[in-house]
């Protein structure tokens, strides 16, 4: 559905986001582009527009997860500023305000997971009657476990949402199932991995890490690797093995699919190709290629870039 009134925006936005405040980011012309879906617990829907600012007071309503698709935005909250790329998102909590802006050509895709029902089944997966979620940090890494899990269960959800074909309710349910685990998960994810991220780590991990991150579009070999990680292979793969179950490589591979979904959803399918994104992550073999992506993101590349 298309908008050229921030007010109209805001009042189709109120079943699932609240009261909001909607405006341009840039100038005063507004020009804005949203796709929704609600299901029992989560609401999710997509966002594209020309400039972006939203400003929204401290709610109780829901928990907020805002994922970046193309140009990155900035969210200012308790005195910080941080601008969120392909491979984050931000995690708006209950009892914080929400200040997000994007100043040039956006798109994004939030889900919001209505407290209510989330901590009745938060409660009824941990068998606890504590409301209280470890995890304040508003920001979440992609490139984590748990961010990893999170990022793909939202993609194949808004993937069910937005099959032409019908969806049983059935296959709906459980979908909304892995996603709500998945968020709870997250939340609850050990504070000394979620530290170990950020700066605890063993120096070698963390350097590997880094320059995968920033290499997922160039070649990555073994020996990199291991001269930027100042460690051996052997051991850079046990460190790897130790926090993500998976060998360096794997973890490569896990992070290339990931960046090829976000860049398909955000692409425009008369600009982009599944053939020239496939081989920007290095997946040569794009009928193999085609068949890991449906496998994880529970859809096919053409259709997540025909979604734009």
């Amino acid at each position: 559905m298309l908008f050229d009134d921030p007010t109209e925006f805001e009042d189709f936005l109120e079943p699932i986001g609240g009261d909001v405040s909607i405006r341009p980011a840039t100038g005063s012309l507004f020009n804005a582009e949203i796709s929704l879906k609600k299901l029992d617990a989560v609401g999710l829907f997509s966002v594209s527009a020309n400039s972006f600012k939203v400003l929204k007071e401290p709610q109780d309503d829901f928990y907020g997860l805002t994922v970046p698709l193309s140009a990155p935005f900035t969210v200012s909250e308790r005195g910080r500023n941080q601008e969120y790329e392909a491979s984050s998102a931000h995690l708006l909590k209950p009892g914080h305000a929400f200040d997000l802006m994007a100043k040039r050509k956006c798109h994004f895709l939030v889900c919001n997971f209505f407290t209510d029902p989330f901590h009745d089944y938060s409660q009824r997966l941990q068998q606890s009657d504590t409301q209280e979620l470890s995890s304040s940090n508003p920001d979440v890494s992609f490139f984590t476990r748990t961010g990893c899990g999170l990022l793909r269960s939202v993609a194949r959800t808004w993937s069910e949402l937005n099959n032409k074909t019908a969806v049983s309710k059935i296959t709906l349910k459980e979908r909304e199932d892995d996603l709500l685990a998945s968020f709870v998960m997250h939340l609850n994810e050990d504070i000394n991995d979620r530290d170990s991220f950020k700066g605890n780590a063993p120096y070698h991990l963390r350097r590997a890490e880094e320059f995968i991150c920033e290499n997922l579009d160039n070649p990555i070999t073994r020996d990199q690797l291991a001269e930027v990680s100042s460690c051996s292979i052997r051991t850079l793969s046990r460190s790897f093995e130790k926090k993500y179950g998976i060998g360096p490589l794997a973890f490569i591979k896990q992070r290339r699919l990931d960046a090829a979904y976000l860049d398909l959803l955000s692409a425009k399918s008369d600009a982009t190709t599944v053939t020239q994104v496939a081989i920007n992550y290095g997946f040569a073999h794009i009928g193999k290629f085609a068949i890991e992506y449906g496998k994880v993101f529970g859809e096919s590349p053409s259709t997540s870039l025909a979604r734009r």
